[in-house]
């Protein structure tokens, strides 16, 4: 950890002189109350990202870049305070006209789906988070993209120990992790193929997991997607397959200033064998978005659990300045969680939150 923070941070040096400079910040203040089980409880938090950015153009193809930016916060739910101070971005990149090389802490997510994405493989990004955080992990990425829109994208792991994604158990420690992506035009939209490897942290002992996705997106009146994933481990961790299917349309209907309406169904099967499930779930998604005018936008979303017949359900006002975005929800959680949902348990609320971006 310390010699890449450190080679990173010596490179980023050497970039700082003859360089642009833009720092920027992301300020937000929460408040939050919700009923559970006829209990009241209340919530409040204060969280800050400042970002620095140093770029230098090397020539008329080719730039580099360096963005250093942490994640703090204090924060106090139902009396239990707690806080936290980490790195959010610390990275290095290289561009030129078809490529891009990028190493350090980063954001890497791909995908068509929004809702309920079977690719969430190393982030945990909320719908619901009006601020979209999304952590990083510490990676090597190449992309590079074709004269026909085609991209090829390769990466490696190294130094996440803790899990990502839908991981349930972190990767070994010294144990890279490696995988890539290729991604190329079809008709009336694109296709993409992806994979990733890792040495899990296991017990009693580490084993090996790999990943295959295939996904699509299309535009042909509405839009259309789909991802769907399998997942092998070399010993059962309850059981040796998961696998993941997301279907999704959307369309603008001519309403007013329109009418956006975006429509997701997951179904996720665990098995021993390939071919087979022994365990199953299906969970759909509904989010509806409409803008009031220049500044004011509404938003409800809804998912489904048809195993539990659990309902979650929220509502969003947002209204948008230049530097300010007031944002007040309306939420119901079910007491059974969803995964990709940042809930604080069963029950109901409203919460208030003012972003401030300088």
């Amino acid at each position: 950890m310390k010699i890449r923070f450190y080679f990173i941070l010596f490179i980023a040096m050497q970039l700082g002189f003859a360089a642009e400079q833009d720092f920027k910040g992301q300020l937000s203040l929460r408040g939050s109350g919700w009923n559970s089980n006829n209990v009241w409880y209340g919530g409040m938090g204060v969280q800050y990202i400042p970002n620095l950015q140093i770029s230098k153009q090397i020539s008329l193809a080719s730039s580099v870049d360096f963005e250093v930016s942490v994640y703090g916060y204090i924060n106090k739910e139902a009396g239990v305070a707690s806080d936290d101070f980490r790195p959010y971005r610390f990275n290095l990149r290289y561009t030129t006209q078809q490529s891009e090389t990028q190493l350090g802490l980063q954001k890497i997510n791909f995908g068509p789906a929004q809702l309920l994405r079977s690719l969430m493989w190393f982030d945990r990004q909320s719908p619901t988070d009006p601020m979209n955080i999304a952590e990083g992990v510490w990676a090597l990425r190449y992309r590079y993209g074709f004269l026909n829109n085609a991209n090829i994208w390769l990466w490696g792991l190294y130094g996440n120990d803790s899990p990502k994604g839908y991981e349930a158990y972190g990767s070994a420690r010294n144990k890279p992790e490696f995988g890539g992506r290729f991604q190329t035009p079809v008709p009336k939209g694109e296709m993409a193929m992806s994979f990733h490897s890792r040495t899990v942290n296991g017990t009693p002992k580490d084993f090996r997991e790999n990943r295959f996705a295939l996904d699509g997106r299309w535009d042909v009146i509405v839009g259309a997607w789909f991802e769907a994933t399998v997942q092998h481990q070399a010993i059962a961790c309850p059981f040796n397959y998961t696998k993941m299917l997301t279907l999704g349309l959307d369309y603008t209907f001519g309403i007013g200033n329109g009418m956006y309406i975006l429509g997701e169904h997951m179904v996720s099967q665990l098995s021993n064998e390939l071919a087979k499930s022994d365990a199953d779930a299906k969970l759909s998604a509904l989010m509806l978005s409409y803008p009031l005018g220049m500044f004011d936008s509404l938003s409800l979303m809804g998912f489904y659990s048809w195993e539990s017949q659990d309902v979650f359900q929220y509502a969003s006002w947002q209204r948008a300045y230049d530097s300010i975005i007031v944002n007040m929800a309306l939420f119901h959680f079910p007491e059974s969680q969803i995964s990709m949902i940042n809930s604080v348990g069963g029950g109901f609320g409203a919460q208030l939150m003012i972003i401030y971006n300088h």
